[in-house]
C-alpha cells in the first residue's frame, strides 16, 4: 500500500511538472510576442523555466528513494518520452547492473531496504543459485534490449533513407 502511494506521488509529481511546462511555454511565447527585444526579460523567463526543471529533478530524486523503478522507467510517460529514456540508457538491465554493483561492493546495505525502505537481508547473503538466476535474467534482458535496439536502428535507417 505504501509503495502504491509513493508511485502515485511520483506520477503526480510528473503531471504537475507537465502542467508547469505548459504554463512556462505560454509565458515564454507571450514574452517573445510582446517583448521580442527585451533580452533581460527573456533571460528572466528562461531562468525561471530552468529553475522549475531543477525543482522537478530534485523532487523526483527524493521520490526515487522510495520508488526507484519509477525513476528509471516511469509507467506514466508517453512512448515518445520513454524512447528518450531508452536512448539515454535507462533500460531494464540498469536495475540488474545495480544488483551486481551492490553485491560486488560488499557493503552491508540491504537490497530490499535500498529498494523499498524495509530490511530483508544482506546482499552478501545472496546464494550462488540466486546469483546464477540474476545472471540468467541479465543475459536474457540484454539480449532482448539488443534485439529492440537493432529493430529501432532498422526503423531509423528506413525513415532517413531518401
Amino acid at each position: 500500500m505504501a509503495k502504491q502511494l509513493k508511485h502515485q506521488q511520483s506520477q503526480c509529481c510528473y503531471q504537475n511538472w507537465v502542467a508547469q511546462q505548459r504554463l512556462d511555454l505560454n509565458e515564454l511565447l507571450q514574452a517573445l510576442t510582446n517583448y521580442p527585444n527585451d533580452n533581460d526579460f527573456l533571460q528572466l523567463i528562461t531562468n525561471k523555466i530552468i529553475n522549475h526543471f531543477e525543482n522537478y529533478s530534485a523532487a523526483r530524486a527524493l521520490l526515487a528513494k522510495h520508488d526507484g523503478p519509477s525513476y528509471i522507467s516511469p509507467t506514466w510517460g508517453s512512448t515518445f518520452e520513454n524512447s528518450f529514456l531508452w536512448i539515454g540508457g535507462c533500460r531494464p538491465s540498469l536495475s540488474i547492473r545495480l544488483v551486481y554493483a551492490l553485491c560486488g561492493s560488499q557493503l552491508n546495505t540491504h537490497f530490499a531496504e535500498f529498494l523499498e525502505g524495509v530490511r530483508h537481508g544482506n546482499l552478501g547473503e545472496i546464494s550462488s543459485t540466486q546469483l546464477k538466476g540474476i545472471d540468467a535474467l541479465h543475459a536474457k534482458t540484454v539480449k532482448d534490449e539488443d534485439k529492440l535496439t537493432s529493430h529501432m536502428a532498422t526503423l531509423q535507417a528506413y525513415n532517413t533513407s531518401p
